[in-house]
């Protein structure tokens, strides 16, 4: 079958299934199956898919199907500059997400300084590794109460080339005093869970059933981990440091409230590609 021919079978039938991306899933999964690029694909669409690749692709449209996403299938997500590897142990890195690195060089403009960066609930390390990319004299530990989430992260580490600078914590914020043997940091970054117990049935299959439960609830009105991390701060901050955090639509006004309660100073809110409030920045002026 030509490549051609199989892009338009398999956006087909994702379209009758209401999958959104059809034609992009169709692409994705088709490069992956047979160790090309989809701009391979658009150069050469006459290329001839050999049976056991068909069959390989095949086996992808079917998960597809049962609305596992594209990045769980391929075990790749690309997010800022790098790519990352991604499991069901890690949350599926989000666009939205890169407007926590785009507020981080809006305060730290000096590219070469040797910053100190604790990404919290780090996952798939992509925040951490991500301002690594971009600060080339910085040190980052990602944290995370997953010992497999963190194996992903140190596995990414060493495929982005930071291993030398990313280091991995395991700790749970839920603990007491889990943050008093880390030291004190220029940056402090999260994309902590945030989504309402009562939202569950809300969500698309491809999150629901595909990302870590533990990533993505946080109590009956999602601000839990903010309670917890908020305490914490002001000894994980140095003087002049700085903590980015991602939260869902509409609470940027009960985020704001708890991590200021305890005595931090308000930097900025940060807008993500859809125009929504996606993160905040606030200082620590002690």
């Amino acid at each position: 079958m030509l490549v051609k021919e199989l892009l338009a079978e398999l956006t087909e039938r994702f379209e009758r299934a209401g999958l959104d991306e059809a034609r992009a899933d169709a692409r994705a999964l088709t490069a992956f199956g047979i160790s090309k690029t989809p701009v391979f694909l658009r150069m050469n669409p006459d290329f001839e898919v050999e049976p056991d690749q068909l069959k390989t692709i095949n086996s992808y449209a079917e998960r597809r199907l049962k609305r596992e996403p594209v990045s769980k299938i391929t075990q790749t997500r690309g997010f800022w500059r790098l790519d990352f590897k991604v499991t069901q142990d890690v949350l599926d890195p989000r666009p939205d997400s890169e407007t926590l690195i785009e507020e981080a060089l809006k305060i730290f403009r000096d590219k070469v300084a040797s910053l100190k960066i604790l990404d919290l609930g780090t996952g798939s390390g992509c925040l951490a590794q991500a301002l690594l990319c971009e600060y080339v004299n910085a040190r980052a530990i990602g944290l995370d109460c997953s010992a497999e989430a963190l194996a992903v992260a140190a596995e990414n580490a060493a495929s982005n080339g930071l291993k030398d600078r990313f280091t991995t914590v395991q700790a749970d914020w839920n603990a007491p005093d889990w943050e008093k043997k880390l030291g004190q940091f220029d940056l402090v970054v999260a994309n902590p869970p945030y989504i309402a117990e009562t939202e569950r049935t809300a969500l698309a299959p491809e999150v629901i059933e595909f990302d870590p439960p533990q990533a993505l609830f946080a109590g009956d009105d999602g601000l839990d981990a903010y309670r917890r991390i908020a305490p914490a701060l002001p000894r994980l901050l140095k003087k002049g440091g700085a903590f980015i955090t991602e939260f869902g639509k509409g609470q940027e006004e009960d985020v704001c409230r708890l991590i200021c309660s305890v005595g931090l100073r308000f930097g900025s809110f940060g807008v993500d590609l859809g125009g929504i409030v996606r993160c905040l920045s606030v200082f620590c002026a002690q």
